[in-house]
């Protein structure tokens, strides 16, 4: 009897198993300090004015992980270890946050999954961040915890803005467009000026390729900021357009022939027509 009553003592009452350390590890977004403060909450004060709540063996670990979550939606999971006698080891799996996803006035942060995790808030401070924003013209109803958008295909519009500074030392604005995910058509907004239209269903590379070519061999570097766009959603052509209204499109042939110093005049699409109308 005495020994039961000296082991409960021990066990709920005494400050042998009253948590003293808390080590947090693994995590790069949220600070210490605010996951502490979140603990520290939980295990503060006493169960029905007797036990303390600190105690290593009564600590509710379940609810600990499930206010952090909802109060940082970044952390993807929560391991909590108990260290006799009196330690708590937090291990922190956190979401890497990869592109802003924006649709009908809402906009979601996307993780490495493509899942829409936390809202996103546009600001001149949140800018700063520089993640690219995504934006849907097509309205599309988006809820948190969806899966948004598939990995391949945010591997191609991250390589879009790395692939035009890289080869073409060319700089974009982060808002990126869509008309309709489905199309997989994506409008890029340079600082030169021009837009250029992108479709997935095609090798990002070779789209870059073709691009630098005629941007080399085709328009001036002076003539860039007075071009409206370029256009490489189709396979083997390039379509351009100044802002005069002027449309041009050049084949896979010419670009070969420019990339090897030959000279093939570009043709614009009224010549065509003109073309078939005699024909």
């Amino acid at each position: 009897m005495a020994f039961a009553a000296v082991l409960v003592y021990v066990l709920f009452f005494s400050p042998f198993l009253e948590i003293t350390s808390i080590e947090v590890n693994s995590n790069d977004y949220v600070e210490n300090n605010l996951i502490l403060d979140k603990i520290n909450s939980q295990i503060s004060g006493k169960y029905f004015d007797t036990i303390k709540k600190n105690n290593l063996l009564l600590v509710r670990t379940g609810k600990i992980k499930k206010d952090i979550q909802a109060e940082f939606r970044i952390i993807r999971e929560i391991r909590i270890k108990r260290e006799f006698p009196s330690k708590l080891v937090v291990n922190i799996v956190e979401r890497k946050p990869q592109m802003v996803f924006c649709s009908t006035e809402n906009c979601f942060m996307l993780d490495e999954n493509g899942e829409a995790y936390d809202n996103y808030f546009l600001s001149e401070e949140n800018d700063k961040n520089d993640f690219i924003i995504l934006l849907d013209e097509s309205s599309k109803k988006i809820n948190l915890g969806e899966i948004v958008l598939e990995k391949k295909y945010m591997e191609y519009v991250q390589g879009i803005k790395g692939e035009l500074s890289a080869r073409l030392e060319m700089e974009v604005e982060n808002n990126f467009r869509v008309v309709s995910l489905i199309s997989k058509d994506i409008r890029v907004k340079t600082k030169e000026g021009p837009e250029i239209y992108f479709n997935e269903n095609i090798n990002l590379e070779k789209e870059i390729e073709m691009l630098k070519v005629v941007l080399e061999n085709k328009i001036e570097k002076n003539q860039r900021q007075d071009l409206e766009y370029v256009d490489l959603r189709i396979d083997n052509k390039i379509y351009y357009k100044f802002r005069d209204g002027t449309p041009s499109q050049i084949a896979k042939d010419a670009v070969t022939a420019n990339s090897t110093t030959q000279t093939t005049a570009p043709t614009s699409l009224t010549e065509n027509k003109d073309k078939k109308k005699k024909d």
